[in-house]
């Protein structure tokens, strides 16, 4: 029971000084936790937007337009090569006896 007779109660003017203090510290921590959650949106947004965009632009992008055109170029082989053969079989119906055609020929 002595110890709390010998405790000395704070005075208003102590009590405010700490809650001015107090009040400014969570302030702080307010402002620190805010600013903090605007860096993690831009460090996430920097690490899933702009890094996969900067890496196509640089490495990708070469490759795949080079893809692509080979690409084409293959497509544009095989549309002739598909028109030749429509071309044949045109020949072919033209001259259904062809083999005859070729027995006519003198010197063989």
């Amino acid at each position: 029971m002595n110890d709390q007779k010998e405790k000395v109660e704070p005075t208003l003017g102590e009590v405010y000084k700490l809650a001015k203090e107090n009040n400014h510290i969570l302030k702080a921590m307010r402002r620190d936790a805010f600013v903090g959650g605007i860096l993690k949106l831009v460090f996430w947004l920097v690490l899933f937007v702009v890094l996969p965009y900067i890496i196509y632009s640089i490495y990708l992008a070469p490759y795949l337009t080079s893809l692509q055109s080979a690409y084409q170029d293959i497509n544009t082989k095989a549309d002739t090569l598909n028109n030749a053969a429509q071309d044949l079989e045109k020949l072919k119906a033209q001259f259904p006896n062809w083999q005859d055609l070729l027995n006519t020929i003198p010197g063989q």
